[in-house]
């Protein structure tokens, strides 16, 4: 079945395959110091790259939902204070909650981004 395909045609894709994947070796003329990158490598890196900044952006929508909601929350427990004239149990509980949960989003939404960010720091290159 191979034998139906030209030689040049099949020299043609081998070659080019083997430059995007940097099997192929260095022209003639490149200095020897020189070091070929292989398409291959970059485009897995520049995917990589490119999920590693769509987490960073979700840990930012997260932090903001979080915040929005916590915020919220304190609100409707501040209103609840005032309607009942003093302390309620429930609304006490659910502003303490709602502030924990303003504190933690910060945190949560940071430590995202740092391994993120050291993912991709030590993501091979070559």
């Amino acid at each position: 079945m191979t034998d139906a395909v030209n030689s040049q045609i099949k020299d043609a894709v081998q070659t080019s395959t083997n430059w995007a994947l940097g099997f192929a070796t260095l022209d003639d003329g490149t200095p020897a110091s020189s070091t070929r990158v292989s398409a291959g490598g970059v485009i897995a890196y520049d995917k990589a790259t490119q999920a590693a900044a769509l987490s960073v952006q979700d840990a930012a929508d997260y932090q903001r939902n979080v915040l929005s909601i916590s915020t919220t929350v304190q609100g409707k427990a501040m209103a609840m204070m005032l309607a009942s004239g003093g302390m309620s149990e429930p609304a006490l509980i659910a502003y303490a909650m709602a502030l924990v949960s303003s504190f933690a989003a910060p945190i949560a939404a940071g430590l995202a981004a740092e391994s993120v960010t050291k993912a991709v720091q030590t993501f091979p290159r070559n």
